[in-house]
């Protein structure tokens, strides 16, 4: 699975366009604003819901794309539940974490990603 595009407010993977997107054991799925900010009252966190998706199959990294500016904050627990996994983890701005993880996935590694696409 290759990402497309990324630009501010929206990314694009294998053709089709989303706002925010996890990509997990081989599955793209559009992230919960409404439920993010319902639970937070922001989407600039991230919830147990797409870090158990990150956690699925056995990927070799997890990259957290945390937005144009870094300012997706990834909560201290958050990071310790990803670290428990053998996955190597990666936090980088947004446009950095999507050429990463092409990158990744084009020497054949197994890829989970997390994409916030503003801020």
């Amino acid at each position: 699975m290759k990402i497309d595009e990324i630009k501010f407010g929206h990314i694009v993977v294998e053709g089709k366009r989303y706002g925010q997107i996890v990509i997990a054991d081989g599955q793209a799925e559009e992230r919960n604003e409404k439920k993010l900010e319902d639970l937070f009252g922001t989407s600039h966190r991230i919830g147990e819901w797409e870090v158990e998706a990150l956690l699925k199959g056995d990927s070799e990294y997890i990259i957290i794309g945390n937005g144009y500016s870094g300012a997706m904050e990834v909560q201290p627990e958050i990071m310790q539940k990803l670290k428990n996994s053998k996955a190597e983890i990666l936090v980088l701005q947004s446009p950095t974490a999507a050429n990463k993880y092409n990158g990744l996935v084009e020497q054949g590694k197994k890829v989970n990603v997390l994409i916030h696409t503003t801020c």
